[in-house]
C-alpha cells in the first residue's frame, strides 16, 4: 500500500486540478453537455481529492454538490 501524499507537498497546478473548485466547474459542464445531474463527491485518494460521478454516491457523508 502506498503512502498518502500530503496536499502541502503537491505542486500547485496538482493542487488546482484536484481541488473543489476544479471539480465543480467539470460537473457544470458535463451537466450540459449531458443533461444528466452530476455529483461532485469526496474522493478517497489524497491526488483525487474529488471526483464527479453521475450515480449518488453510496455514503451520503461524501455527497458535497449536486448540478442538476
Amino acid at each position: 500500500m502506498s503512502t498518502p501524499v500530503p496536499p502541502s507537498s503537491l505542486s500547485s497546478l496538482r493542487r488546482q486540478l484536484s481541488g473543489f473548485d476544479h471539480a465543480l466547474r467539470t460537473a457544470q459542464q458535463l451537466r450540459r453537455a449531458t443533461g444528466v445531474p452530476h455529483y461532485v463527491v469526496h474522493g478517497v485518494a489524497p491526488l483525487q481529492a474529488f471526483r464527479v460521478t453521475m450515480r449518488p454516491p453510496a455514503w451520503p457523508d461524501r455527497w458535497l454538490a449536486m448540478v442538476a
